[in-house]
């Protein structure tokens, strides 16, 4: 097995546990905003930190739902021309496009790493009645974006600008399987 299909094998799974945990995120928050919302209207009792709350599992869930979007190349997309450009010129751009987002997400990692450390060092904490410290958001946030950036990594090595791609064969459909193909 290659280096690069052992190292792809490796951040693919990786990327199963932030996105476990996004979901997570997300469950709670809903959760915690049905409660809010129900025991207020009901009973006329908010429970404390309910905003704050959300408001970190908010930013959780997005950091760390993107090295999933990235591998399943499910982010958006302005391709409103690229169906006029020869297939080289597309995976060319697409090649770049992978180049780019690299630096991006390093980019933001390396920020995010500096906003980490920072919280660390004066154990930050929420300001809300419920306090709870604020620096292991940045940091899964930090590491979803390295994450993140090696998919990248992984999707713009195994992709070849040169090469025209192999068409996927179409899988047979459900009727020819029972019917015997008649």
């Amino acid at each position: 097995m290659s280096i690069l299909k052992s190292l792809a094998s490796l951040v693919f799974k990786a990327d199963w546990v932030p996105h476990q945990i996004c979901a997570a995120s997300l469950l709670i928050m809903m959760g915690i905003g049905a409660a809010d919302v129900i025991l207020g209207n009901l009973i006329g009792f908010r429970p404390a930190g309910t905003v704050d709350i959300s408001q970190a599992l908010f930013v959780a869930a997005v950091f760390l739902a993107l090295p999933h979007v990235v591998r399943q190349r499910a982010h958006i997309r302005v391709d409103i021309a690229l169906h006029f450009l020869p297939a080289r010129v597309t995976r060319i751009l697409g090649c770049v496009a992978d180049a780019i987002s690299i630096l991006v997400y390093l980019a933001l990692a390396w920020a995010m790493w500096d906003l980490f450390a920072s919280s660390w060092r004066m154990n930050e904490q929420s300001l809300s009645t419920v306090t709870f410290p604020i620096y292991p958001l940045k940091l899964a946030a930090f590491l979803a974006l390295v994450l993140t950036a090696l998919i990248s990594l992984v999707q713009l090595l195994s992709r070849s600008p040169w090469e025209m791609p192999v068409p996927p064969e179409e899988p047979a459909s459900a009727e020819s399987e029972t019917t015997g193909g008649a």
